[in-house]
This record gives C-alpha cells, sequence and structure tokens, in this order.
C-alpha cells in the first residue's frame, strides 16, 4: 500500500519510521521543513505521486489548504487534525466532494478511545460532555479555562478542539466542553456520554511523546490502526 504524509513533525516521523518497518511504502512527504528522500515541498508535487491513501498529520490549517485537493484527485485521506471540521460549512465542502468522486475521509481517533462505541449509539445520543484536564503551566493559572459548546471552543481554543471535534462528529451533537488547567503531567480527557441507551465514561490518561511533549502516542497509533485495518482483511 502507498501511503502519502502531510507533517513531517512527531508524528509524521514517527509514522514514517512505522510505515517502512510494517511493509507500507511512502509515496511522498509533504512539508516545508525537513529532510527525508521522499519529502517534496509543494501540495502538487505530493499529488503527482501515485498513493492509495494520504495521512494529515500536520494541522487543522493544513487540512483545510489541502484536502479537497486530495479528495479531488482520487486519494482517501486520512485526518488527525479534526477541529478543521468545526467549520460545518467547509465540512459540507469535503463531504460533498467525498460523494463526488467516491472517495472517504477517515477520521482518526487520536488522544481518546471509545468512539466506535459512540458512533454506534449515536442515534440514542442525548448529552457528551468532555472534561480535559492540561497542565496549569500552559495557561499561567489554574481551575476551569473555558465551559461551553464544542462550538465556542472552535473559537477560543482552536488547538485544543481536536478531541472535542472528534466527539461531535462521532456523536452528532454539540459536545459541552470543560477546560481545566490542573496539577497533572499528563493531558487527561474525560468523556461522558448519556442517552436512551445507557451511560459510558471513559478516562483516557495520554503519555506525551518525546520528541514533542504536546504530542500523544495514542494519536498517533490510531493513524497507524486505521492503516492497518485497510491494509489487512479483518477490521476492528
Amino acid at each position: 500500500m502507498l501511503v502519502g504524509l502531510i507533517g513531517y513533525g512527531a508524528i509524521g516521523k514517527f509514522l514514517a519510521e512505522w510505515l517502512e518497518r510494517n511493509g507500507f511504502e511512502i509515496a511522498a512527504i509533504l512539508d516545508v521543513r525537513g529532510e527525508h528522500e521522499k519529502m517534496v515541498r509543494s501540495i502538487d508535487e505530493f499529488l503527482q505521486r501515485e498513493m492509495d491513501v494520504a495521512v494529515e498529520a500536520a494541522s487543522q490549517q493544513a487540512v483545510k489548504d489541502y484536502a479537497e485537493k486530495i479528495l479531488e484527485a482520487g486519494i482517501d485521506l486520512i485526518v488527525l487534525s479534526t477541529g478543521a471540521f468545526a467549520d460545518r460549512d467547509f465540512l459540507s465542502r469535503v463531504m460533498e466532494v467525498c460523494r463526488k468522486k467516491g472517495k472517504r475521509v477517515y477520521i482518526a481517533s487520536g488522544a481518546i478511545g471509545g468512539l466506535d462505541a459512540i458512533f454506534s449509539a449515536s442515534e440514542l445520543i442525548e448529552e457528551v460532555v468532555l472534561t480535559t484536564r492540561k497542565n496549569w503551566r500552559q495557561f499561567g493559572r489554574k481551575g476551569v479555562i473555558f465551559e461551553g459548546s464544542a462550538s465556542e471552543a472552535a473559537q477560543k481554543f482552536p488547538k485544543n478542539l481536536n478531541v472535542a471535534a472528534t466527539l461531535s462528529i462521532a456523536s452528532g451533537k454539540d459536545v459541552k466542553v470543560r477546560l481545566v488547567a490542573d496539577e497533572v503531567e499528563e493531558n487527561i480527557h474525560e468523556i461522558l456520554v448519556r442517552g436512551e441507551f445507557g451511560e459510558m465514561e471513559i478516562r483516557v490518561r495520554n503519555k506525551p511523546m518525546r520528541e514533542n511533549p504536546k504530542t500523544s502516542y495514542l494519536a498517533a497509533l490510531s493513524v497507524t490502526r486505521i492503516l492497518r485495518n485497510l491494509k489487512e482483511g479483518l477490521v476492528v
């Protein structure tokens, strides 16, 4: 399977090494910085390479800049920076291109778990609450930094939105978000889901990547799961 990577930061480098160890072929890596034998510097050059799927591991802006072009080129796309889809007009355009071209956008679960159960129950969900706890030094004070809807969080804390956006997509609800500056060394995500089906509570304490303390290992691993599912016959 031929895979293109967008972004060559901590996750991009991890994925490049993982791909080479696990029988995938890197078609191209798009980034303005870094060095790799498959590196390209423009989206046009990236799309000239033959590939089965592209993986975004860069930023929400990269999703907005490149997603439609990649899908128009007939390439499926795996997205980590799901906060880009908080822009519902943009999401609608992307979905329209998917329908027109017969392509798919795969939403990586990122720094959380339980998305399969949440998506399964989505028609019966009444409420989703996300509490994210981060080290207080990032904010210069302790306590509740933000409390409101995911759509409101999109305006005030776009860089902290990926988890909330992923939950909104999976559940079909405007997630209630609490961002707390706390005495923690790792990012913690606590998810409460209520509905006619019952109730779910999910708590994830993320270990950061050594190369970038702001990035969780689980986020990188969520992409490898999608790639394995695409390559192998058994899908979990």
